[in-house]
Order: structure tokens, then sequence, then C-alpha cells
């Protein structure tokens, strides 16, 4: 199997720290889940010891890296999605299903989160709020 992301360089921690970040807050939204009893009715047991501690998210961290991830280009931003955000979908579908070369990835992954550390350095900063093509 091809590996899929590339090597990350000092210069590229903080951009990949930050879209893990974004990845686990993005698939981690409030939603309406039900359970898999017949009648949709099942609750467990309000036992916080078997639970996770969730990760408290700076929001404006958070919508900065939302809005670099979308000023990013098109093909690489889908790499950044299918490599960081998790779903339901394994990455193999997702590839097959967005008609992507596998062995480009890996440059992909690289000239992606270049893109993204600049424009989150531009959104953190207040440098800019949208791009002139978003209005």
């Amino acid at each position: 199997m091809l590996n899929l992301t590339c090597e990350i360089t000092d210069d590229l921690k903080v951009a990949d720290k930050a879209l893990e970040a974004y990845g686990r807050w993005a698939a981690d939204r409030p939603q309406i889940r039900t359970c898999g009893s017949a009648e949709g009715k099942y609750k467990s047991p309000q036992d916080e010891v078997d639970r996770q501690p969730t990760t408290q998210h700076n929001h404006d961290e958070m919508m900065a890296c939302q809005r670099a991830l979308a000023a990013v280009n098109e093909k690489e931003r889908i790499v950044l999605t299918i490599l960081y955000i998790p779903r339901k979908v394994p990455i193999q579908a997702q590839i097959r299903l967005y008609k992507l070369d596998q062995r480009m990835f890996p440059e992909r992954h690289r000239s992606g989160l270049k893109q993204f550390d600049l424009f989150l350095h531009l959104f953190r900063n207040n440098d800019i709020k949208t791009l002139p093509h978003q209005g």
C-alpha cells in the first residue's frame, strides 16, 4: 500500500497539529445520535468513568482553521480533508469517489500543508477576515 502522507518537517508541524485539532473538532460537532436498539430509546448509564475526556477547542482558532482550509486550492484541500477529518467512509473509498491518484497524495499533502500554514497565519493574526475571491 502506498504511503499517502508526506514527511512532516519542522516548519509544517504547527499546521499539522492545527489540522489534527480541527479534524477532531469538525468530527465531534453536536448531532442527534440514537442507539441501535429496536425502539431507539436506550440510554447509557450516566457514568463518566468510561468516557474519554473531551478537549475544549478555542472557537476562534477553529474558525481560523476552517477559513484557512477553505482557502487552500481544491485538489490539496480534498487531500487534507481526507487525511485529517475523520469520516465513516474509509479513506480508500473517498479516494475512489474523488478519482484521485494516490501517487500524488504526498506531494499534495505537503503543498496543501504549506498553503494552509500561510492562510492560517493570516487568519490567526486578523490580517484578513476573508479572501478577496470569497467576498
